[in-house]
């Protein structure tokens, strides 16, 4: 591919040094410019040095120079958004059961961090609103739209938020669920959207044609699944290409 000028963006969770090179974006514009170097996101935070989509995780992605974070929300049984990523609490809190069985209250009783070490005991399951706060000015961010809350209507409640935090400048809304794609380009156009290539949604389509098709802007797709092909394709429509997740030093050229 060395031919090919695209936009680049690895997704990592296992960062272990500074990764930043001493220009980050400070804009959704700047961070997906063709032109510019390959960028990187903290994957929920930084996972690997913090408990997943914790207050925690996104400051360690800040200290490290990261260009961006990327947290996963769901909705609450009484509809706020929350920073997590399983429909259960059972793998990343002391909790047990589905999150959106939980009101916000009750969640943020639930330890979310003893379970990666015992210095971060105590940690919580943050809300959006909570991470907006923690990043303005800081960081940009990806928020990850989970797939089972779209129908209960998180998509508007996603944009409310950006827009009240007045950070539409600094947010890139991305999703497995073309509904939810649809909906943001819908209900705010002037968000960026990024399509997170669905296997059993999008096998054997084009990839601008994905994009274009929900309204997006970014294709993301799993590092195993990207082709020439389709970075390619992105590469001549000026559409910048996220690659997840990329943990290792041999796996950047890919």
């Amino acid at each position: 591919m060395n031919k090919i000028i695209c936009a680049c963006v690895l997704i990592l969770a296992l960062i272990t040094t500074v990764v930043g090179a001493g220009d980050r974006p400070t804009t959704i514009d700047e961070f997906y410019d063709t032109q510019a170097r390959t960028r990187v996101i903290a994957h929920r935070g930084f996972s690997g040095a913090a408990p997943e989509n914790t207050i925690a995780a996104v400051r360690a992605a800040i200290k490290i120079k990261a260009d961006m974070a990327e947290i996963d929300v769901t909705l609450t049984s009484d509809g706020h958004i929350v920073v997590i990523h399983d429909e259960s609490l059972d793998r990343t809190t002391n909790g047990s059961g589905k999150v959106s069985d939980f009101t916000l209250a009750e969640l943020q009783q639930l330890d979310a961090g003893a379970w990666f070490a015992p210095s971060f005991a105590g940690e919580r399951i943050p809300s959006l609103d909570a991470v907006l706060d923690e990043v303005e000015g800081r960081i940009l961010l990806n928020v990850e739209i989970k797939s089972e809350a779209v129908e209960r209507g998180i998509v508007t409640k996603v944009a409310s938020a950006i827009r009240r935090q007045g950070m539409i400048d600094q947010v890139v809304v991305s999703s497995f669920s073309p509904t939810a794609l649809e909906e943001m380009h819908a209900e705010a156009p002037d968000i960026w959207t990024a399509v997170l290539y669905n296997a059993k949604v999008h096998k054997g389509q084009d990839a601008v044609e994905i994009v274009t098709g929900l309204g997006a802007t970014v294709f993301n797709i799993k590092r195993q699944r990207l082709t020439k092909e389709m970075m390619r394709r992105c590469a001549e429509n000026n559409i910048p290409v996220g690659i997840y997740t990329v943990n290792k030093p041999r796996h950047r050229g890919r």
